[in-house]
């Protein structure tokens, strides 16, 4: 992947408590949806533009695979409008009291087809393409 999509929410807790020092996908170009007036840099963009239109326009261009890192509104937009080949879950072995839904409620049914697991530090990655 050479792209990767963040709303807000997920930009700030990275800058701001993840990784306060360095940004963490300097070798990505980062693209973080808000309708807060922020200056761009050369591999942070801010855009309030359409979710859907702009995965179509990057997918129209050369380059790598796409990675939607959060937040769970820009997930819910991505699966309600199709758009999502390749869904990589992580259960990380902790049970929250509260927190945010991995997935919205949907009115369509997304079929898929397990491709791999992995299993590291207890961790289990599920990667799962559509069918």
């Amino acid at each position: 992947m050479d792209t990767v999509l963040m709303g807000w929410n997920t930009y700030y807790q990275i800058i701001t408590e993840l990784s306060p020092d360095n940004w963490v996908y300097d070798n990505l170009l980062t693209y973080v949806f808000t309708h807060r007036e922020q200056q761009d840099s050369d591999k942070i963009i801010f855009t309030s533009d359409n979710l859907e239109e702009l995965i179509k326009k990057l997918k129209g261009i050369d380059g790598k695979d796409i990675w939607i890192c959060g937040g769970a509104d820009l997930v819910q937009q991505a699966i309600s409008s199709d758009m999502i080949d390749e869904y990589f879950i992580s259960i990380i072995p902790t049970i929250l009291g509260n927190g945010i839904k991995l997935f919205s409620q949907n009115d369509v049914e997304h079929k898929l087809r397990l491709k791999s697991t992995i299993t590291n530090n207890g961790i289990v990655e599920l990667n799962y393409i559509r069918r």
